[in-house]
């Protein structure tokens, strides 16, 4: 899979595609431990930035001075050219997964987590 710069240059409608298809391969690779992997990448971008890892999602720093976010080891990686395009991926992930009156992204994981965890509750049931 071709990796993609994410920058202002390229535009906010572009940028939100790029934001966008590199957290649905989130969504289809870890399903229901998706949430994870989206509050991981939160904690990882958020600042102050630098080479970081929460458990298997990393942000490394690049030499040019923007960062390469992966999921784990089979993920090419979303790069973020610089601090406004990691200011744009944290606002794409509030606007993506804030829509239900969460406060922040801990609560909306906490949230996540409790749903995932009634849901083997009702499995355990059957």
């Amino acid at each position: 899979m071709h990796v993609r710069w994410l920058s202002r240059q390229e535009g906010e409608r572009v940028g939100e595609d790029v934001i966008g298809a590199w957290l649905d391969r989130i969504h289809d690779e870890y399903e229901e431990f998706a949430y994870r992997y989206v509050h991981a990448a939160y904690q990882v971008v958020r600042p102050p930035r630098r080479q970081a890892r929460h458990g298997e999602v990393t942000l490394s720093a690049e030499s040019d001075g923007g960062y390469l976010l992966r999921a784990g080891e089979w993920d090419p990686g979303l790069r973020l050219r610089d601090d406004a395009a990691c200011e744009a991926f944290l606002a794409h992930l509030k606007g993506r997964y804030l829509r239900f009156g969460q406060s922040s992204m801990d609560v909306w994981e906490a949230a996540a987590h409790d749903r995932y965890v009634a849901g083997l509750h009702d499995w355990e049931r059957l």
